[in-house]
């Protein structure tokens, strides 16, 4: 295991923050030079500390209406079933299992209600649903400040 200090921190939290910043950006904003820093985001690459970078996308502008949250509970022989299915599925933004009533939660953007319907049906046939409208996302980011635990 890598061991990290507060300028890995500080490399993660400008990462998070804006995923295209340049390496010399990060080094004037936290006293390195650009090759340490490509250095030391290629280490946490390496470690798989860094899994990617992303792009965050505006989907209503591509024609995506709405955005759900679908609860998901099925039983354990359907798990693969559905998951297998559901990675195919044009729209899934993230499916995250859980402990609870509910063994997933499936978030995704849809079109149109009609869609939506299809896809439910989809997902039925594995398990019982419950269908979440999203109205709004008041905290759209999943950058957190990281410090060097004491």
């Amino acid at each position: 295991m890598m061991k990290t200090d507060e300028l890995h921190y500080a490399i993660l939290n400008e990462l998070q923050l804006d995923s295209r910043i340049s390496n010399a950006e990060i080094g004037r904003k936290i006293g390195l030079t650009a090759p340490a820093v490509a250095e030391r985001i290629k280490r946490m690459q390496d470690e798989g500390i860094i899994k990617g970078f992303t792009t965050t996308i505006d989907f209503m502008q591509l024609g995506y209406q709405q955005k759900v949250l679908v609860a998901v509970q099925l039983p354990h022989v359907n798990i693969n079933p559905f998951l297998k299915e559901a990675k195919k599925m044009e729209g899934i933004t993230d499916i995250v299992h859980t402990t609870g009533e509910y063994c997933f939660f499936v978030s995704m953007v849809i079109k149109s209600s009609d869609e939506l319907n299809l896809k439910l049906n989809e997902f039925g046939k594995f398990g019982k649903t419950t269908t979440f409208s999203v109205l709004s996302t008041p905290v759209d980011s999943g950058a957190i400040c990281i410090i060097k635990p004491i």
